[in-house]
């Protein structure tokens, strides 16, 4: 493979990939690899966008205007990138809005970075369980690259999880509203391995919410329920807001939340 092949088939890179590029050409010293990089970051050919991450720049382009999807970026931020969150739901189509900042999931410590307007932040996965990290996850394909994403039944929990990732209550209950398919038993499995018993009540709670739309049973339900928490557990709200006992799932739910307060009146989940 030539270096223009290289470059045309990896628009953005990491330092392994060229490593290993280099190396079937007879170059494995790190010296030797990082002079080359540096010579094609001089000639204007690649633009470095942080420590091992390079896009490559067109032809038609200048390294101070590349354009690059963003997506391509947030996929190989880190060696073990996988895309999550409200980024997973904008890539699925299903985001009610569009953001400038993108979430990827790590075992590494990754500090956040800006890039041609877009805001990238990493997602550490806790060091008791990592073993979830590579779990319910699916390869795509952009522009000839494949980047990891989290699937749906995983993303539709973490963003029940982790709402401040994802816009607050409103944006993550108006998209997991937009999903029309979900595969809940694997929804229910990932949300058990990551042994929280708030979200499990949570889950089950907006599963409980869309039994006719996921066919979701009671038999699906139950491992939920005898993992729900033992005391009453408060859902995070907004500043002043009003809590319901939601006692089925012995979680207090925003009001908001539970009359979706930012619906019309006959709106429904």
């Amino acid at each position: 493979m030539s270096i223009d092949e290289f470059f045309y088939k990896h628009p953005v890179f990491r330092y392994e990939e060229f490593a290993l590029f280099k190396a079937t050409q007879g170059v494995t010293k790190p010296i030797s690899v990082n002079t080359a990089l540096m010579y094609y970051v001089k000639s204007g050919r690649i633009k470095s966008i942080r420590r091992k991450l390079y896009v490559v720049v067109p032809p038609d382009q200048s390294p101070d205007d590349v354009m690059v999807d963003p997506y391509l970026i947030a996929g190989k931020a880190t060696d073990d990138a996988i895309i999550g969150y409200h980024s997973a739901l904008e890539l699925m189509g299903v985001a009610y809005s569009s953001f400038g900042q993108l979430t990827y999931v790590t075992k590494q410590k990754s500090k956040p970075f800006e890039f041609g307007g877009h805001w990238y932040q990493s997602v550490t996965v806790a060091l008791q369980k990592k073993q979830t990290h590579n779990v319910y996850i699916e390869a795509i394909n952009r522009q000839g690259v494949e980047i990891k994403m989290t699937n749906a039944a995983r993303t539709f929990v973490d963003v029940l999880d982790r709402t401040e990732f994802c816009g607050g209550w409103e944006e993550v209950y108006r998209s997991v509203s937009n999903l029309v398919v979900l595969n809940v038993d694997e929804a229910i499995n990932y949300c058990l391995m990551l042994d929280n018993a708030r979200l499990n009540a949570k889950v089950g709670y907006f599963l409980s919410q869309r039994k006719d739309a996921f066919a979701v049973t009671e038999k699906q339900l139950a491992p939920l329920i005898a993992a729900k928490p033992k005391a009453a557990q408060y859902i995070s709200g907004s500043a002043g807001e009003q809590f319901q006992l939601i006692k089925s799932w012995n979680i207090y739910l925003p009001l908001s939340v539970i009359n979706q307060s930012w619906e019309e009146p006959d709106a429904e989940f």
